[in-house]
């Protein structure tokens, strides 16, 4: 989970946190951890903070939810919960399990029915209107869908343009089945992002995208990283490019150590999901192959066998590395692609057991691959007794470069050292003779 602390901000602002992409609440499926922002730039589909994304079938007044009611207030709580790819009977590619919820439940701000306004995320189209549900397509064609809009609420048609941010509907617990009866429900808006991906049109995890909007209605969206160079660079903990997630008191920072004078560590330990969990952005200003190091930094590097996943170029390799050799140790290289949304990863679910186990979180490191050096001219060298026909031996001989003819201008000489005049003429006359004679 990480945790936004921020001062002189409303409480929702400085309380707001979240639980990992694809952390489901326990035994209500696997869920998928991804990191990657489908849909940047989009607008929160909920007018107003605060809110909370969560499962409503295993939260409080949920089918498969602890006692109590949906207006219980763990429900009306951050951290938020990831509920994409949760048990249901929908074909879904990119969930574990290949089926699942396709999208995300938001409880609005309170436990009321037809009160808080659903808006669009995106500038686009109204293409389908349901018995509780609206469908947008934005102009770049990502479909978003809402689901339990109260549908007396309504401030839209089939075909009309929206702008981003446009009230939609008003969310409520409206849902019915295929005969037009009600189906039981909470208050809530069921959001989903529709994508072609790889040539097929797929619901997306829309998780990370509703995080990134809602730091923006906020107004704490995260601190840009500063871009990887060419020439490569090392990226520091204390950046803004490093993120940390899970309880904040299990990320411990020292000082006195590692590169930057100070270092974050957490304790590996044997487990599924992640506890602690940091990802270090990357943003790069020119495609290409770079290495990437990490720096272990002693005392706290004790595990051997730190989980690693660095995504590249749209790919994501995993890499387990034992950290107690200390000082910086190669991930390997890697095929970036130019911009964002690439990072290192580094994980405390290493499946080791025991105490003390130490993991540090320092540098990364990032160098582009240096280019092939020139081929190296292997070819032997004369030996000593040759060296009249090189001019000194070993090196090749010396082929000056022509002089453009210039004007005839004068005696048309060029200037520079030559043969005495006299010299010049006695040679010019032999040589005519010995093509006389060569003639005859």
């Amino acid at each position: 989970m990480i945790a936004l602390t921020l001062l002189a901000l409303p409480a929702m602002a400085q309380d707001f946190s979240f639980e990992p992409p694809g952390a489901l609440v326990e035994g209500s499926g696997e869920g998928r951890a991804d990191e990657m922002i489908y849909v940047p730039d989009m607008r929160f589909p909920l007018e107003a903070a605060p809110a909370y994304p969560n499962s409503q079938v295993w939260g409080h007044g949920g089918l498969n939810g602890p006692p109590g009611g949906q207006c219980h207030a763990e429900n009306y709580s951050y951290p938020w919960h990831d509920n994409y790819c949760e048990t249901r009977g929908f074909n879904m590619p990119l969930c574990p399990s290949g089926t699942g919820h396709q999208g995300q439940d938001i409880r609005p701000s309170t436990c009321e029915g037809d009160t808080h306004w659903a808006v669009a995320a995106e500038a686009g189209t109204i293409v389908r209107i349901g018995s509780y549900s609206v469908t947008l397509v934005a102009d770049n064609g990502t479909q978003h869908r809402y689901l339990h809009l109260e549908p007396a609420s309504l401030q839209v048609k089939r075909g009309d343009k929206v702008a981003a941010g446009q009230r939609i509907g008003r969310v409520s617990n409206a849902f019915f089945d295929s005969d037009g009866n009600r189906v039981p429900t909470t208050i809530h808006l069921h959001y989903d992002v529709n994508l072609n991906v790889d040539g097929r049109s797929l619901y997306v995890p829309p998780y990370r995208s509703l995080i990134d909007s809602y730091q923006r209605l906020l107004g704490t969206p995260p601190e840009p990283c500063a871009p990887i160079p060419a020439a490569g660079r090392d990226v520091d903990d204390g950046e803004s490019c490093a993120r940390w997630f899970g309880p904040p008191a299990f990320w411990r920072v020292e000082d006195g150590l590692g590169e930057g004078g100070s270092i974050h560590w957490t304790n590996a330990f044997d487990g599924d999901k992640p506890g602690n969990f940091a990802r270090f952005e990357l943003s790069f200003e020119q495609a290409g192959a770079y290495t990437v190091e990490v720096d272990a930094v002693p005392p706290r590097n004790r595990s051997k066998q730190v989980r690693y996943v660095v995504r590249h170029a749209g790919e994501e390799t995993e890499v387990r590395v034992d950290q107690t050799p200390g000082g910086f140790i190669p991930l390997g290289t890697f095929t970036f692609a130019a911009g964002p949304d690439q990072h290192v990863g580094l994980f405390d679910n290493t499946g080791e057991t025991g105490d003390s186990l130490h993991i540090s979180a320092d540098v990364v490191r990032i160098r582009p691959v240096a280019a092939p050096p020139p081929p190296v001219d292997d070819t032997p060298a004369p030996p000593e007794g040759e060296a009249g026909k090189t001019g000194k031996a070993g090196k090749a001989p010396v082929t000056p470069t022509p002089t453009p003819a210039g004007p005839q201008t004068g005696c048309g000489c060029a200037s520079g050292p030559g043969l005495p005049g006299g010299l010049t003429l006695l040679l010019g006359g032999l040589l005519a003779l010995r093509r006389r004679r060569l003639s005859g």
